[in-house]
């Protein structure tokens, strides 16, 4: 099983648009190896997500929760796997030599050069600047490292330049999410459209040079036509084996559903609902409005736009939602058939070879 665990509730930023809760939870080591043995079950492997708030706070329980998996390994052969994810102020040389060590993931929250618009100190200093010298020293620790960056209304017009920032850094890995709760107009969604077509054609560009990347939501939207009717049903299968874990032991069906009594699906203690868990995955199901829409089998919302009101969990995808969809689709089409149309080997390669992932980490260690 996979699990995210929410380590704590604080952080030491305070993002504009963040979705989490903050407070002053914090996840006790009864609570974090209790989730670790519910991960064993029925599986001979299991994936921890170390979470939060801002996970590094609680750098020791880390420590503890990973030596804890390392002596289980030890005497029954379960593997494990982690990932963190982390707005990077805490990294330092230690925990990244730690990290490599156990071959833990790291996703790094970064909004390039819009960072210092919205992710923010408690003070309101910006945290840029401190961020600098730390993208280096990851990459050096942890070459894979993703740069995950969200676009906010007020820094639409950076996303370009966030994407292109990152690459020159040295990143090969990056998603870039919208906020959805944000204060989405036209003219800003406009905005974003010209944003996201000057990203298409460094995508191109980068893509004729031969650099290997990911970006996400462009390599999404490209899978989902070569997926078709089974793009959705696998994502719905991944984000029904990810539940997270509160710091408090209640678990929930996603992580952007903690703190919600609808979405909970038991403890650590007792172990999961699988009736409510079930139930929840059951509504994930297209609103009635999305039926006849010709991108219905691509859109990532229309099986993933839960949330809930007085009756408990409904489904109900929100317009801004559907608008991005709408205008992301076609610009990443654009990009498939154009190099299609070229016969761009590393796309085809990347694209249609089920092993590229492994050929290219492989081609990557020879260099």
């Amino acid at each position: 099983m996979q699990l995210t665990l929410h380590l704590t509730s604080k952080c030491n930023l305070n993002c504009k648009y963040c979705f989490v809760e903050l407070g002053n939870e914090r996840m006790s080591r009864e609570v974090a190896y209790a989730a670790v043995k519910l991960s064993m079950e029925n599986k001979k492997s299991s994936g921890l997500l170390f979470y939060g708030g801002e996970p590094l706070l609680e750098r020791e329980l880390i420590y503890d929760i990973v030596d804890y998996t390392q002596k289980i390994k030890a005497q029954t052969g379960h593997i494990f796997y982690y990932k963190i994810t982390t707005n990077g102020t805490l990294l330092d040389e230690d925990f990244l030599k730690f990290s490599r060590d156990i071959n833990m993931s790291v996703g790094f929250s970064h909004d390039g050069l819009a960072q210092d618009d919205c992710r923010l100190f408690h003070d309101g200093g910006g945290s840029f600047a401190l961020l600098e010298d730390k993208l280096k020293l990851l990459l050096e620790y942890q070459p894979y490292a993703a740069a995950m960056s969200v676009v906010d209304p007020s820094t639409a017009s950076k996303a370009c330049e966030t994407v292109h920032f990152l690459f020159n850094k040295g990143f090969r890995y990056i998603t870039l999410g919208l906020n959805y709760g944000g204060a989405w107009t036209q003219a800003k969604l406009d905005i974003l459209e010209r944003e996201y077509k000057k990203m298409a054609e460094l995508y191109k560009k980068w893509t004729r040079a031969e650099h290997k990347f990911y970006l996400s939501p462009f390599e999404m939207k490209i899978l989902s036509h070569l997926k078709g009717e089974k793009y959705n049903a696998d994502r719905r299968k991944m984000s029904q084996e990810q539940p997270s874990v509160a710091p408090d032991g209640k678990i929930y069906s996603s992580s952007r559903h903690v703190g919600n009594p609808a979405f909970i699906i038991g403890d650590v203690f007792s172990g999961i609902d699988a009736g409510k868990q079930r139930d929840i995955f059951i509504k994930g199901t297209p609103p009635d409005a999305c039926l006849e829409c010709a991108i219905l089998t691509r859109c990532n919302y229309a099986y993933d736009s839960l949330g809930s009101d007085e009756t408990g969990v409904v489904s109900a995808i929100a317009p801004v939602q559907c608008v991005h969809e709408q205008l992301i689709t076609p610009i990443a089409d654009d990009i498939a058939a154009t190099l299609y149309k070229e016969r761009n080997a590393l796309f085809i390669h990347k694209h249609y070879n089920e092993l590229y992932p492994v050929m290219s980490l492989a081609e990557d260690k020879k260099e």
